[in-house]
């Protein structure tokens, strides 16, 4: 395995080299080396010890730090003059490439510029880590080499044959990319020195190989295939126009955080980087340029645990690329929503985000599901439940959010439907309302009324029900 770890400071490479020498320390070597370019992260361990993969007897860690380059120069040359011999023995075997109990070799690099840069030793350190790179492979040694980017950090022909990237993203957020299989994205649990020294004693419960295809395992990460991962601290929200993507960034869980931001991708550069620099109290600096802005809205997010709602990532330019992936970076939580990447701009636009983030495709609301959905925000004491629960359904035409304010709306009183349910027309028989005059020309018949009488008692009868009448022909037609 030749392993490629990036990322910027702070950004958790220290804490990946905790966690990977946690398990590496306790397996079998040839040899052991590492080399501290800051003379900080490993240094707990130079004092350390690792049985010896040749004669199982315990051998020491070699260790040189950022003031002994000329050590860094003789252990790699040492180990890449060895690499001949070494092909040889397997020649004299009949092999190709070592066997998997064959002893390897264990090379960690931290920040591996300091010694590529010096003017005195990193020529001969370039070389010697060019020959490993291209010839190590076959052996099954591990070279794990650390570095802030990799451009003017290490040659292009290291570079080139790492056959595995795992690139920090800030809070312990990874995105790991070995070759031939799909990109993981998942968040590393944080182990000091003295908690990886205190493990080192413990014995290895069934040794896993040092390898790329297993390096979570060997980290301690759930495997992404599995679904257990924890993904970076992004989600992003695919759905089309209705299907309620805003409404699920909305309702996205901000467990961990004190505050939540929300602003829309469509607005401005500069109005939308405002907005995230006022909702989260800070004060605006006068006539700031757009870097500025970016710059103060990165600091303003990253000063307490916030949940950042992105909406309309498909409406943002592409200037506004940089400043949303320094956002992402700065939020403990961030949500984007955006339409389906069905063109080639949207492409351009969201598949770097998509890399980055947990992606939710939102699929269109059924009937069942706004159904359900109303059911579940709709109160139980509204009148006419039932009619009313239909009326928002039908209103909602599939939209969450729509759904959701319609049974707010409900919930306050303050939907049409139910502010005018006292003038609603009420269900009357018009069957009863025609017997009225029957019943009063069977009174004249029984009792000999005077005609006059009979014309004053129907017409008094009529006027006292013309409302029932009325709204009853109403409900009828």
């Amino acid at each position: 395995m030749r392993l490629l770890v990036t990322g910027k400071t702070r950004s958790g490479k220290s804490s990946f080299l905790h966690l990977f020498l946690a398990h590496a320390l306790r397996c079998r070597w040839r040899q052991v080396i590492l080399l501290d370019g800051k003379g900080v992260e490993l240094t707990p361990y130079r004092e350390q010890t690792v049985v010896s993969a040749l004669n199982g007897q315990m051998a020491a860690v070699h260790y040189a730090g950022p003031n002994a380059l000329d050590k860094w120069e003789l252990l790699l040359a040492d180990v890449s003059t060895g690499l001949a011999h070494r092909f040889a023995t397997l020649h004299e075997r009949g092999l190709r490439a070592a066997a998997a109990a064959d002893p390897r070799v264990l090379l960690v690099v931290d920040e591996v510029q300091v010694g590529c840069r010096d003017a005195q030793h990193g020529k001969g350190i370039k070389q010697a880590l060019t020959h490993i790179a291209e010839q190590s492979a076959a052996l099954g040694d591990v070279v794990v080499l650390t570095c802030q980017r990799e451009q003017n950090s290490l040659p292009p022909a290291v570079r080139w044959n790492c056959n595995a990237r795992l690139r920090m993203l800030g809070h312990g957020y990874f995105n790991y990319l070995p070759d031939g299989r799909p990109q993981l994205s998942g968040r590393l649990p944080y182990r000091t020195p003295e908690e990886v020294l205190g493990r080192l004693s413990e014995p290895l419960l069934g040794e896993t190989a040092v390898a790329a295809d297993n390096l979570l395992a060997v980290l301690g990460v759930a495997h992404g295939d599995d679904q257990t991962t924890e993904r970076a601290n992004a989600t992003l929200y695919l759905g089309g126009d209705g299907w309620g993507k805003t409404y699920a960034l909305q309702q996205h869980p901000t467990t961990g955080t004190v505050r939540t931001v929300f602003v829309d991708l469509q607005e401005p550069l500069r109005s939308w980087l405002t907005a995230i620099i006022e909702q989260a109290g800070a004060a605006l600096p006068p006539r700031a340029t757009a870097e500025q802005l970016r710059d103060l809205a990165v600091l303003a997010v990253r000063a307490e645990p916030t949940t950042l709602l992105l909406d309309n990532l498909d409406a943002a330019n592409t200037k506004a690329r940089v400043a949303i992936q320094l956002l992402i970076n700065a939020a403990t939580v961030a949500v984007l929503a955006a339409a389906p990447p069905d063109t080639a701009t949207l492409q351009r636009k969201i598949h770097p985000f998509i890399s980055r983030c947990r992606v939710v495709r939102i699929a269109p609301l059924t009937a069942a599901a706004a159904q359900k959905l109303a059911d579940g925000s709709l109160p139980d004491n509204i009148p006419h439940r039932r009619a009313t629960l239909r009326r928002i359904v039908t209103m909602g035409q599939g939209h969450p959010a729509t759904i959701v304010a319609l049974c707010q709306q409900a919930k306050e009183g303050t939907l049409p439907e139910l502010r005018h349910l006292e003038h609603t027309p009420r269900r009357f028989n018009l069957v009863w309302v025609l017997l009225i005059p029957v019943i009063v020309l069977l009174l004249v018949w029984r009792y000999r009324l005077d005609s006059y009488l009979a014309s004053a008692l129907l017409i008094t009868a009529l006027m006292l029900l013309r409302p029932l009448i009325y709204r009853s022909v109403r409900q009828t037609t």
